[in-house]
């Protein structure tokens, strides 16, 4: 379930839909089954979403959020899972891990920022949540900033609203793994990546299925409305009709992945043209290694700076031997994943469309 959606529920619940408690990963070392910024939902039924990495952990901490239901206090579990547990366990990590466990209940103002959190997240803009390690009176203490500290929602304006803002401000504000501290837990709320699919036929389709089961916001383009159809295309955010001589409708951020992978080289080329110059945080493009030295040769042509076109990733995806379209999204996605948690290395570097010779 996505952290939007986690969010949404924690919503539901506090507008009087039941009792809840909201588990995050608040701090780990070693090496664990679990993101670092895991969250999991476990309403009073015991019915769980999300999750904090499967197995052993995940089910003693169901036990302790149930616990939290009930008592409505939050609190921060130590989970230690070493080398003789791992091996009872059958596995091959080890590490500890902090959770913090907060009651979802009912009220208004908690209602109000888990549904603004939601709608921050689903937009895919970042925001820092602050929450208290103790509740006076068993009333929730939370408070949902900007990048910038500003106030979005919570808080009563009183001394101890200061006290979560300069808490929030000392962290690093593109950190995305959570701060425990002695007062406050401190995370940042990081809304899911956008990728625009330039081609919506087979290659296009899988690459935008798969990319939204790995996270994505998936925005998927053709100049062909019986190919650009929401109905071939049930899992992207949005589907959109444009003329490839003017990609401007794509409303391509700085943030945004690119992957261009239409039916023909010169729409390709065409596409690369526009968006290059845009310089996203990542454009890659399929093909060969001569269509790439090609397309260099004509971007060139056009106009297109040596830095902008050395920005492209052709062929893009890792080297994975990949034949199906199937094939050619998990391998594209799998370097999407590699840019995204910056360790484009793995594998091998994104080579860039300058660098490419062309093949006698």
């Amino acid at each position: 379930m996505s952290l939007a959606s986690i969010l949404s529920e924690c919503a539901r619940l506090a507008r009087g839909g039941g009792a809840g408690a909201l588990a995050s990963v608040a701090r780990r070392r070693g090496s664990l089954p679990m993101s670092a910024t895991a969250k999991m939902l476990v309403t009073a039924d015991g019915a769980r979403s999300g999750t904090v990495g499967g197995g052993c952990l995940e089910a003693d901490i169901t036990e302790q959020a149930l616990e939290v239901c009930e008592r409505l206090v939050p609190t921060v579990a130590t989970h230690t899972l070493n080398a003789e547990l791992a091996g009872d366990y059958g596995l091959t990590c080890g590490g500890t891990a902090d959770v913090f466990l907060e009651p979802v209940m009912p009220n208004a103002a908690l209602a109000a920022l888990y549904d603004e959190a939601a709608a921050v997240v689903a937009r895919g803009d970042r925001a820092v949540m602050v929450t208290a390690r103790r509740w006076p009176a068993g009333t929730p203490n939370k408070l949902l900033l900007t990048e910038l500290g500003e106030m979005i929602v919570g808080g009563d304006g009183g001394a101890r609203d200061a006290a979560m803002r300069a808490a929030a401000q000392a962290c690093d504000p593109q950190r995305e793994e959570p701060a425990l501290g002695d007062e406050f837990v401190v995370e940042a709320l990081v809304g899911a990546p956008r990728l625009v699919v330039f081609g919506a036929g087979h290659v296009g389709a899988r690459i935008c299925e798969a990319a939204s089961f790995a996270g994505w916001r998936v925005t998927i383009v053709d100049d062909r409305a019986d190919f650009a159809d929401a109905a071939r295309h049930p899992r992207a955010e949005r589907v959109l009709v444009c003329d490839f001589g003017d990609v401007n409708a794509a409303s391509i951020a700085a943030t945004d992945c690119v992957v261009i992978c239409t039916r023909g080289h010169q729409h390709d080329a065409l596409i690369a043209s526009q968006v290059a110059p845009m310089r996203p945080r990542f454009l890659g493009m399929l093909g060969s290694r001569r269509k790439a030295a090609l397309t260099a040769d004509a971007l060139r042509a056009w106009g297109v700076s040596d830095d902008d076109i050395e920005n492209i990733v052709c062929p893009v995806g890792l080297p994975v031997g990949a034949d199906t379209p199937e094939e050619i999204a998990v391998s594209v996605v799998a370097q999407l994943v590699s840019v995204r948690r910056n360790t484009e290395s793995i594998g091998r570097p994104p080579s860039a469309v300058r660098r490419q010779p062309v093949a006698p």
